[in-house]
């Protein structure tokens, strides 16, 4: 009887260890097949539902899961391609691989978009064109696109930017600029930078082949960007005639990133 008693026990548990897996896999399946149908909803009815505002998206294609759209910001135009990212839910962030294009500028990487509103940035690659930075300042840019590399960063509007980290390069060439009323040149050399975050705000430390200090770029939480440029950077320009050290910055400019603001 005793054994019988023990015999009937495991039975009991097999049977139920089996039903609870049984269950797992039921629910597993369920929440599959749930992010599945979410994943279909067309993307134009969740921008009409959520982004009732939108100003910068158009001629949008595809659903949650992939698509494409038009996209314009001030002066700039382009397209961007989605892929959503499906097991970024487990980190429990909305998240997607995506192509931006606009004219010549090229940028592929990771975006998402967690609790509190934070956007993240990671693996951020590509290239900014001349036509690009020209609508940020409408000068004629040398021919050379700066390259981007492994950008990554953390954003919220409250709080500013956290991880940042990344890398630049510019093959530089000749800039033809403008300074109040007089037009000028300037030779700018081959240049490197490093991207880290700093105080709540996004630094490009820029400097030369020689690692020998250039320009340092500021980008804050308003998304407001601040120039400074040194002695040395300066000294590219024929007609410059300045004396200071050469690692001091000596010029400084501040204005929004974009025209249009955010």
């Amino acid at each position: 009887m005793f054994s019988r008693g023990i015999i009937n026990e495991r039975i009991g548990n097999g049977w139920m260890n089996k039903k609870s897996k049984q269950l797992t896999w039921w629910v597993f399946a369920v929440i599959a097949f749930l992010i599945f149908v979410i994943l279909q909803i067309p993307a134009t009815w969740l921008i009409s539902k959520f982004y009732k505002d939108n100003q910068v998206l158009q001629n949008v294609s595809g659903n949650i899961w992939q698509g494409q759209a038009d996209w314009h910001k001030g002066q700039l135009r382009g397209t961007v391609a989605w892929k959503t990212r499906p097991l970024d839910l487990a980190l429990l962030r909305l998240g997607a691989d995506i192509d931006v294009h606009s004219g010549n500028t090229q940028l592929q990487g990771v975006m998402a978009y967690g609790f509190g509103k934070k956007v993240i940035v990671r693996k951020m690659s590509g290239q900014i064109s001349p036509e690009t930075l020209k609508t940020v300042v409408n000068w004629q840019w040398p021919a050379n696109a700066i390259q981007l590399k492994d950008v990554a960063f953390d954003y919220k509007k409250e709080q500013g930017f956290a991880a940042g980290e990344g890398t630049l390069q510019w093959g530089g060439g000749d800039l033809i600029f403008s300074m109040g009323q007089r037009q000028d040149r300037m030779s700018i050399p081959s240049l490197i930078g490093n991207i880290k975050d700093q105080s709540d705000r996004l630094v490009f430390d820029i400097q030369d082949q020689r690692n020998q200090k250039m320009i340092n770029l500021v980008l804050d939480q308003g998304m407001m960007l601040d120039v400074q440029l040194t002695q040395r950077f300066l000294m590219n320009v024929p007609s410059y005639d300045g004396k200071a050290g050469l690692d001091t910055y000596v010029l400084s400019s501040r204005q929004p990133l974009l025209s249009g603001g955010f």
